[in-house]
């Protein structure tokens, strides 16, 4: 189970990486370099996302006690983002329920 999280949490740097630089750069290319208030607060907010998806990934790595419930809701969301964040999410969800089933047996045993 320990390298699914290591993989998941890569995956998590590699989404990151991937809104940051799609949004930044189809943002500057649609709207030039006279671009709008407007879509100046679509990067920032994209950027934030970003770094919400990359401190998600982080506390998967350094396996954070949380980390499980800090990616939980990031899994929920990017299922929408067909076909990449389906398979992220779906596969977040299969480490969930075995770390979920992993532990309940431990912790009976």
């Amino acid at each position: 189970m320990n390298k699914h999280r290591v993989i998941l949490g890569w995956l998590y740097f590699a989404i990151a990486l991937l809104i940051a630089v799609v949004v930044v750069f189809a943002l500057k290319n649609y709207f030039g370099n006279a671009g709008t208030p407007q879509s100046g607060l679509i990067i920032r907010s994209a950027l934030i996302v970003a770094a919400l998806f990359a401190g998600a990934g982080l506390s998967l790595l350094v396996d954070s006690r949380f980390s499980t419930w800090i990616c939980l809701p990031f899994s929920a969301l990017i299922l929408f983002s067909f076909p990449i964040g389906t398979l992220l999410g779906g596969y977040y969800f299969w480490y969930y329920w075995k770390y979920l089933y992993k532990r309940s047996n431990d912790a009976s045993n």
